[in-house]
């Protein structure tokens, strides 16, 4: 074997053991159950496209003890499936199944907003979202301009 055989060997190797795993979050059977039962109750039968995903979501918000958030996923599915219904979509077609997934996500809750908090100095002056600095108060102590920004 070359040596640049032997390199790509390796490199591939790595590749493939580096490679994670796809990540699958096992679900207790208890919640499983519970997850299947709000499905139905929110009128999401096992037949339909969307009931697998109305369970996996349910179901990871039950292990969460969030059964609030569990709820409101089954209505989100339901909400969703009833909407591309009245598309006159097909339930059992590619696009029925793109529709239910684009309208889970457009109605997703809204994403965590991240707040920063700058760092002071040792002499208790920060640089805020602007770039001016202030002091440990708040107070502008000197102005960034407009052409550094």
């Amino acid at each position: 074997m070359s040596r640049l055989n032997a390199i790509f060997v390796a490199l591939g190797s790595l590749a493939i053991i580096g490679t994670p795993l796809v990540s699958s979050h096992a679900q207790s059977p208890a919640s499983m159950v519970d997850a299947q039962r709000t499905c139905r109750d929110y009128g999401v039968r096992p037949s339909s496209a969307a009931y697998d995903d109305c369970v996996t979501r349910t179901a990871a918000a039950y292990d969460r003890g969030q059964p609030s958030l569990a709820t409101f996923e089954a209505q989100r599915v339901a909400d969703a499936r009833n909407l591309c219904l009245s598309y006159g979509i097909a339930p059992q077609t590619l696009g029925y199944r793109e529709c239910v997934s684009a309208e889970i996500d457009r109605h997703a809750l809204p994403a965590v907003q991240v707040r920063y908090v700058p760092s002071t100095d040792r002499y208790g002056l920060y640089y805020d979202a602007n770039g001016n600095v202030r002091d440990r108060n708040g107070e502008l102590i000197r102005v960034v301009p407009l052409s550094y920004r």
